[in-house]
Formats: structure tokens, sequence, C-alpha cells
């Protein structure tokens, strides 16, 4: 549901529509069958951002209060307002109004956005550091006092930048966990990625108990500084794919030291995309599982630190290591050689929502030997 009037422009992804509601035909046939039916027909054509249950609600009254059971069984959510509006939106629905069975989760800004947030944070301690280096050479070296005093302006704008972060970050993981939690005993498939400020901030343990399919592009479900879950154990959780991203820290390490296996104990599919670090602790995952599906991210430059590669060439070096050991079980496919665009993930799970094949692409594999 890309809540109306707020954050980025709707694009293609408000305008998935499966009933024509211009066919007047359509719609007096719709008002004389009964409740039930009606219920039944809303539940398969909301399936999409949440664009398609709105429109119901503007049809007739009729439509209106038969699609409401249906209206937030599909959300997609884009940006900062809408995950805050929606919070509120959810907070004054009605528990038994809450079907949100399949929810998708963008907190993460655009380069521009995220340019945006860090000036408004940072703008003030790096004036103050930039007139303080200029001080440094206009002033005569006797003029200590005055250079304390510039020293202890740039403390103090860094104070208030990390205060600001700190409310902008609280703000958002409230939003996201009261959302989570309203949604939380129908929820079946989640895609979430969060701004690093927000998930590092989380600290409620949620319960998703009906979860089967589960996009993680952050460190959810896990509180980044400590490691702990931040999720009860989902025991219908099958298929999990996590996502590395370039603008936050590899977690993906993290999710297998702290156990996959205590929020996913009867995990069958583990997908891991956009790797650049090394995996080697894949030996601690679910005897559940039946596939597991690799895809390094894209190489690092040619300049890039002679660490940065060294830990590359050791993910391809255990990647390929653990497809010779379990061929049955591990599929490695080539390294992606372009960063992946966020509409990938939501048409995945748009397709997902209504109920297209969820089986994975294992094409274009890496047969280079370990």
């Amino acid at each position: 549901m890309l809540v109306s009037g707020g954050g980025r422009k709707k694009g293609h992804m408000s305008q998935c529509c499966h009933i024509d509601f211009q066919n007047t035909t359509r719609v007096l046939m719709l008002d004389k069958l009964p409740p039930e039916l009606c219920a039944r027909i809303f539940q398969f054509a909301c399936t999409d951002s949440g664009y398609t249950g709105r429109s119901l609600s503007l049809v007739s009254r009729y439509i209106h209060e038969t699609s409401q059971p249906a209206k937030l069984q599909s959300i997609a959510l884009v940006g900062r307002k809408q995950i805050l509006d929606f919070a509120v939106l959810l907070s004054r629905t009605p528990a038994h109004l809450r079907t949100t069975r399949y929810l998708f989760v963008n907190g993460q800004e655009t380069k521009t956005e995220w340019k945006q947030l860090m000036d408004e944070a940072y703008g003030g301690p790096e004036k103050a550091a930039e007139y303080r280096r200029k001080c440094a050479i206009l002033l005569p070296p006797d003029e200590v006092r005055r250079m304390q005093a510039l020293q202890s302006e740039i403390m103090q704008e860094e104070d208030k930048a990390n205060r600001f972060l700190d409310r902008f970050g609280a703000e958002g993981a409230r939003a996201v966990e009261s959302i989570l939690r309203g949604v939380g005993p129908t929820l079946e498939l989640l895609d979430v990625a969060l701004n690093e400020h927000v998930a590092m901030r989380m600290s409620s343990t949620l319960s998703l108990p009906r979860l089967l399919d589960l996009t993680t592009r952050c460190s959810f479900p896990l509180e980044p500084m400590g490691g702990t879950l931040l999720l009860a154990p989902c025991p219908s959780l099958h298929r999990l794919h996590i996502v590395e991203v370039t603008t936050q820290r590899p977690w993906t390490t993290s999710f297998f030291k702290n156990g996959i296996s205590q929020f996913a104990p009867a995990l069958t599919h583990l997908r891991l995309s956009g790797l650049r670090n090394g995996i080697s602790a894949l030996i601690e995952l679910p005897a559940t599982l039946q596939q597991v599906v690799i895809k390094p991210g894209v190489p690092p430059a040619s300049n890039a630190r002679y660490m940065v590669v060294a830990a590359y060439r050791q993910l391809l070096h255990q990647a390929r290591e653990l497809r010779d050991l379990a061929p049955d079980v591990v599929v490695l496919r080539r390294a992606d050689d372009h960063f992946p665009t966020q509409d990938v993930y939501y048409r995945e799970w748009v397709e997902k929502a209504a109920g297209g094949p969820s089986d994975w692409d294992v094409s274009d594999l890496d047969e280079v030997e370990a």
C-alpha cells in the first residue's frame, strides 16, 4: 500500500490493479453477489502494493464494506514517510481488519536522500571543523585558548549530530516495530530493507508465527550491535533470502554466528546475494535445508584495497568449496556484474504475492574449480 500523499513517486508500483473498476457492468455484478463471494474475490484481487484495496473502497458502499477484510492484505511501503504514516494508520485499524499477508518495506534512502540526511546531521560539525582549519593557519601560535574553544565547538556540533541521528533512527524503529507487531499474526511474506540507523535501534522481540518467506536487505532480524535476535522462532519459515547491500556493513556472517536455525528451525531454502565476505560458517545451518543458492556481489574495483580484494577472493574460494562438498544442495551462480536496482526486489515480491512461482533462478552457474 503506497500510502496516499507522501513518500517517493509511486510510478509503476502503485498501478498494479487486477480488476477494471471503470467497467460499470462489472461493478453492478459485484454489487449483486453475496458478501462471502465478494470477500473471496477481493482476497484474490488484493495482491499488489495496496492500490487495489484503496480503489475498492471508492467503488460503492457495498463494495467498500465487503472489501474491508482484504484492503490491507498486500502492502508496499517505500520511503520513511510512508512507513511512519502506515504505522499510524494501522494503530487506528481494528485488530480484525489487520489482515496483512504480504508486506514490502523499503526504508533505505536513495543516494540523494542519504546525502540530504548526512548534510542535515553533519553540516554543523563540518562547518565548524573547516573554520578551525582556517584559524589554525591564520591565528598566531599563542592563540591556544581560541583554538581550544573552536575544538569544543566542533565536539558540541558532533554531539548534536549524533542526537539527531538517534532521534531519526528511534522514530523509524518504533514505526517498523509497531507495524510488524500489528500484522504479525497474519504475515506470510516479508521483504524488508531498513536504514542502518533505524535497524540499529530496533530492540523488541517480534513474533511472526505464520511467516513463510523472508527477504532481508539489512541486519533484521538481528540487532546489529549485539547480534541478538529480534525475531521469535518462526516454525513456518521455509524460505530465507539474505541480501548484502553496499550502503551498510556486511551482516551475513552475523546471521551464521548467531544461528539462523534459532529463528528459522524448519528452513528449507536459503539464498545469499550480493556477498562480499567469507561464508565459512554455513556449516551451522539447519539440517532441514534442501537448497542453498549463493550469488557473490559485484567484484571489487581494480584499484580497491588489497584487503578488500583478498576477502572477495576468499569468498569465491569458500563458495566453490561448499558447492563441491554438497553439489546436491549448494548452487553457486556467477557474480553480479552490476548492482541490482530496488525494482528487482519489488517485482519479485509482487510475483510471490500474486501466487507466482517461488523458485529461485539457478541459471548462469559458476563452474570454476575451487
